[in-house]
């Protein structure tokens, strides 16, 4: 029944505790299973969200809410054992078995005609979905007959996509999904489209052929096609109470063999099972006749893959589907350059370039993370089928070396955003035009780095390698950032603030030892990017005070706050520009000093619609020439330090 080649994954190792030990005190012990399954399951969901959010980037809506739904999987732990087959070979029947309820319909002639989704409930339930449709309806459980049978539903012209029955049954409690599907290869095609089109959702396989005629060609080729999606599959020969025990045994023979041959495995195992005598041995209570329809060691074997191997099988088919999601849309050549540049004329022109630079980041971000699950996948797959652990490493995105982040910010986004000065745009700012652009620079890069932050691993990940950036501006990018996008980016940061504070236990560091976890202006990256454009600025503005129109500019702006107005004196060599530019703060600071005066005045004597709106705002305005723009705040002013 179980294939027991490469393709198989397990995880029954020991539980075990792991924690920091303090005096003899172990703190955050946790089954290491269990840990080692949750930190998978999200470095997985990382790589998942990093091509979802590239796939709306890149304007692929059916392949980004693929992705969304294989989120939602992850998200409710939810894995789906579906039993499939050819028609009439009691795929039901063997269901009702399992279970121990004759609840499925069952019959001589093709009978299921929809998907039908058993599930765990307090109580039963029956919930129907149609297609095209985003609400469901609830049904009377007796009902279901109406809804899943070629007799209540012919070739399912109810539109049904699922019919999902809550049942209070163990069997069905920790997750999982039991499904039963319509046979393929009757006449009624509908039904094996149906089937068909049902292969994606598969985590794992009960593949049904029965004693009386076992294995087909069309069954063969049914087969392949299952081992495209499923890589967990349990063959089972059903009806075995129709033969004798001689035939049974030919028959069990002739299926292992031609099972291995087509699907080029040594390690092919089926399961006999009477699904008839096992539903009756339940429902009498008789363990003999129970043993004797096979039914136990199925229900053994797949009882302790669930409790045991499901893990590591659930999330190897979730990477498996996410690989899958982003080669079909290269194979529709989504990612390729005519298709950028569709895309980007979808926009107005002015965004264009933006858009562009956004699109191959996407396709880039798509790329990497394929690779990085195929060789995590394949690392996997070419292990032993012996007993393995899950490792959240398998599916990290990349090795970290320091420095990354500082390429990325610098090839990414300073580049990016060191757009074209325009020194007259900013002139015209009620404020310092240095800190105005720089302000403007601050904004433009955690747009961008927010989004990056929050959507892509690498960024993530060399994010926290690099300790973020000094408080002022980590402040800054978080009040442009959502909680969803500050959870996403932020984890991999606390994860390895965590690492480095462990190593402090160890190693018995003082307190000293933690302000390296604090970046201050000298090594935060962001401020030497403001820095750089602050001095390129500084640089521009004093080559256009040489020219009378650059002077006459000037002179009708607020000019330079008192930082700014330093670097550009130190920046001008001539004694008239220097003349200029201080006779010029000397009339602004006497003007709003006037202003705020006469405001003061204004308000003593209980006129205020006499104020005009320089009056209004001169405190404003005199505070940002003095220390500049509240938004700027240079933090590598003061010797470097905060």
């Amino acid at each position: 029944m179980e294939i027991k080649n490469k393709d198989q994954l397990q995880s029954d190792s020991p539980v075990r505790k792991t924690g920091v030990t303090i005096s003899g005190m172990e703190i955050n012990s946790e089954p290491e299973n269990l840990r080692s399954y949750a930190k998978t399951k999200l470095a997985l969901a990382d790589l998942l969200r990093t091509i979802r959010h590239a796939l709306k980037a890149l304007g692929r809506e059916d392949a980004e809410d693929q992705c969304g739904e294989l989120m939602v999987k992850l998200a409710e732990d939810r894995f789906t054992l579906a039993v499939l087959g050819q028609f009439k070979r009691g795929k039901s029947s063997l269901m009702n078995a399992i279970i121990g309820h004759e609840f499925l319909p069952t019959g001589v002639l093709p009978l299921t005609s929809a998907i039908t989704v058993l599930k765990y409930g307090p109580a039963p339930r029956l919930v129907v979905t149609k297609n095209n449709s985003m609400f469901t309806e609830e049904m009377p459980v007796s009902a279901l007959a109406d809804y899943v049978t070629e007799k209540g539903n012919p070739g399912n012209q109810k539109k049904i996509k699922t019919v999902a029955v809550e049942l209070p049954v163990p069997f069905l409690r920790y997750g999982i999904e039991f499904v039963d599907t319509p046979g393929v290869g009757s006449v009624i095609t509908a039904n094996t489209e149906t089937t068909y089109n049902f292969l994606p959702e598969c985590d794992a396989v009960l593949f049904v052929t029965g004693a009386d005629t076992p294995m087909t060609s069309p069954e063969l080729e049914f087969l392949k096609k299952i081992k495209d999606y499923v890589n967990r599959i349990f063959f089972v020969i059903n009806k075995v109470d129709l033969i004798s025990e001689k035939e049974l045994k030919e028959v069990k023979s002739f299926v292992t063999k031609t099972i291995s041959e087509a699907l080029e495995s040594d390690h092919v195992k089926v399961f006999p099972v009477s699904s008839r005598l096992g539903l009756d041995a339940r429902t009498s209570g008789n363990a003999e006749l129970y043993q004797k329809s096979g039914l136990k060691e199925l229900e053994d074997t797949l009882a302790s893959f669930l409790s045991e191997k499901k893990a590591a099988a659930f999330l190897a088919a979730v990477a498996q589907k996410a690989m899958r999601i982003v080669d079909n849309e290269t194979a529709q050549n989504a990612f390729s350059e005519t298709a950028l540049e569709v895309r980007a004329k979808e926009v107005q022109e002015e965004k264009v370039a933006t858009l562009h630079y956004d699109l191959h980041a996407a396709v880039s971000a798509i790329n990497f993370s394929r690779t990085k699950l195929e060789a995590r996948f394949n690392d996997i797959l070419k292990k032993e089928p012996k007993e393995i652990t899950l490792d959240a490493e398998l599916f990290q995105h990349t090795e970290s070396k320091p420095g990354k982040l500082a390429f990325i910010i610098g090839k990414n986004s300073a580049d990016h955003f060191n757009k074209t000065l325009d020194l007259k745009e900013d002139l015209r700012e009620r404020s310092c035009p240095v800190c105005e652009h720089i302000a403007q620079q601050a904004f433009d890069f955690f747009s961008h780095w927010q989004y990056q932050l929050s959507t892509e691993g690498r960024a993530q990940k060399e994010f926290a390698e690099e300790l973020g950036f000094c408080p002022l501006h980590t402040w800054q990018l978080l009040s442009m950032s959502s909680p969803y996008g500050a959870s996403v980016g932020f984890a991999e940061l606390a994860q390895n603030i965590s690492n480095h504070l462990k190593s402090t236990i160890y190693l018995h560091e003082k307190g000293e030892g933690l302000k390296n976890l604090v970046h201050n202006s000298r090594n935060c990256l962001v401020c030497k990017i403001l820095r750089e454009a602050e001095e390129k600025y500084v640089l521009k503005l004093s080559k256009m005070l040489r020219e009378n129109e650059g002077q006459n500019l000037y002179r009708q702006s607020q000019g330079a706050c008192l930082w700014h107005l330093g670097m550009l004196m130190d920046a001008s060599s001539s004694a008239e520009i220097l003349e200029f530019l201080i006779s010029h703060a000397v009339q602004q600071f006497g003007h709003e000093a006037e202003d705020m005066k006469s405001y003061a005045l204004k308000r003593d004597a209980l006129r205020r619609g006499l104020q005009n709106k320089d009056e209004e705002d001169a405190y404003r305005r005199t505070i940002t020439r003095i220390v500049g723009n509240r938004n700027v705040c240079m933090p590598w002013a003061e010797d470097g330090e905060i």
